[in-house]
């Protein structure tokens, strides 16, 4: 009897899985929770181990006449091989040549500096980035170190932060973000055009072979990168083709009638321009009108190539037999008119670092063999241009002042500054022998003059 058990003492077999199955989902739940976690608890240190409180890098080197003018011929060559136009090359630099580099990227992208080193054994490159606001740190240092190699790039190690890659995984990583840029393994070839690379003293040499394919990829990718700044941009794109071309045929307009012996003034454009600006944003938005007038005359008066920066396309009737265009001053000189027009048409497509960086380096090119010198009075000319396109884009109320101003006095002493006794037409001996270099205190001063004057005129003096 002792041993007799009834059935309704003794539990079912369903009654016993019944019994698991919250355990068994309390096990599935964790293990998903782990699954989960992890690779975000992994990120987060890896974040941790990258990021860092100080920069690696505070300041780059100060370019110079002659690594400006080597930087522009090292960049024809490699573009050249690499799209096909010469099948191989050897190209050399020198260790100031690529720092000059560096310090051209820093004052277009004031967050980034670069140092580079190079010794017979090996070229060593560090730079730091500057992150937005985040409880992690406020930099993303970066050094690496590019072995001699006759077969090829031989990148030897990395590291980001104090996190230290191993050189298979360091060359699997760039690889892999240059294939995902560019698409269809060609990131890799890009890798494989290095055939090799040697160092002497302080110099490198790269030998590279064409990319045929390269060039027909990168086409490619710039159309679909437009198509995703367009698709991104929707309805806060700030200008669209039927704006700029109301403004671009009003400029057609001034030229017919401006049609004399004496070349315009820019004031005898900008007048009538935003004039129509003021009229068309009376009940709408200053900055799109501005920024459409803007783009217009960057168009007609700057590069005709604007349009295609700015991802537009005007009607081909607009532009079909028109007259060309008539010589248009600023200052008594078409140079400055143009310097003052492409300065701003870029300011509304970059960022004033970018903008003011080009300009310099312009500046720095003219003053080497061949050029027109460097000149403080073309610098002039591309600030106020730049200062130009911030107040008309200013939504705080400079857009529509600017309108009213110029609508009612367009006058060149309203936006173009003095320059008379500015140095211009200085030779690259002359230029290093007075201020050295782009960094130097001579150069900030009168760097600082300048913009005390652009200061002065009645469209700006409100926005230091």
């Amino acid at each position: 009897m002792a041993d007799y058990i009834t059935d309704r003492q003794m539990p079912s077999a369903r009654q016993a899985a019944g019994a698991g199955e919250p355990k068994r989902r309390r096990r599935r739940l964790l293990i998903g929770a782990l699954l989960i976690a992890t690779p975000l608890a992994l990120l987060l240190i890896i974040a941790c181990l990258a990021v860092e409180d100080e920069p690696l890098v505070v300041e780059s080197s100060v370019p110079t006449v002659e690594s400006a003018l080597r930087a522009r011929n090292l960049a024809k060559a490699v573009l050249d091989t690499l799209n096909g136009r010469r099948e191989t090359a050897a190209i050399s630099a020198s260790e100031d040549d690529l720092n000059a580099l560096m310090t051209l990227v820093r004052r277009g992208t004031p967050g980034v500096s670069g140092r580079v080193r190079v010794k017979p054994w090996l070229l060593s490159l560090k730079a730091s980035v500057r992150l937005p606001a985040n409880p992690l740190g406020r930099y993303l240092n970066l050094q690496g170190e590019v072995l001699p190699d006759p077969r090829g790039l031989n990148i030897d190690s990395m590291q980001i932060g104090r996190l230290e890659l191993p050189r298979r995984l360091t060359q699997a990583l760039l690889r892999g973000i240059l294939n995902f840029g560019l698409g269809n393994g060609e990131g890799t070839a890009l890798l494989s055009s290095v055939r090799s690379v040697s160092f002497n003293g302080t110099s490198v040499t790269v030998g590279l072979r064409s990319v045929p394919q390269l060039k027909e990829r990168l086409k490619r990718l710039q159309v679909f990168l437009s198509s995703v700044r367009d698709l991104a941009s929707g309805e806060d794109q700030p200008w669209d083709s039927s704006q700029v071309s109301a403004y671009y045929m009003r400029l057609l307009e001034i030229d017919r009638n401006l049609r004399h012996s004496v070349p315009p003034s820019l004031a005898d454009y900008l007048g009538p321009l935003f004039g129509l600006a003021r009229d068309r944003s009376s009940s709408g938005d200053p900055v799109r009108e501005n920024s459409a007038a803007l783009l217009a005359l960057a168009i007609r008066l700057g590069d005709p190539r604007f349009d295609k920066l700015a991802g537009i396309s005007l009607d081909p009737e607009l532009r079909r037999g028109v007259p060309s265009r008539q010589p248009v001053h600023l200052g008594g000189r078409q140079d400055l008119c143009l310097h003052f027009v492409i300065s701003a048409g870029l300011k509304l497509l970059t960022d004033q670092g970018v903008s003011t960086a080009i300009g310099e380096f312009k500046e720095l090119l003219d003053a080497g063999r061949g050029g027109s010198g460097f000149s403080f009075v073309d610098l002039a000319a591309d600030r106020a241009g730049i200062r130009f396109a911030e107040v008309a884009t200013d939504p705080g109320g400079g857009a529509r002042r600017l309108q009213q101003l110029l609508a009612d006095t367009a006058a060149e002493p309203v936006f173009f500054p003095v320059v008379a006794g500015l140095p211009e037409n200085m030779s690259k001996a002359e230029f290093e022998q007075r201020y050295r270099g782009l960094d130097s205190r001579p150069y900030d001063e009168l760097v600082r003059e300048i913009d005390l004057r652009i200061g002065r005129c009645p469209a700006y003096g409100s926005h230091p």
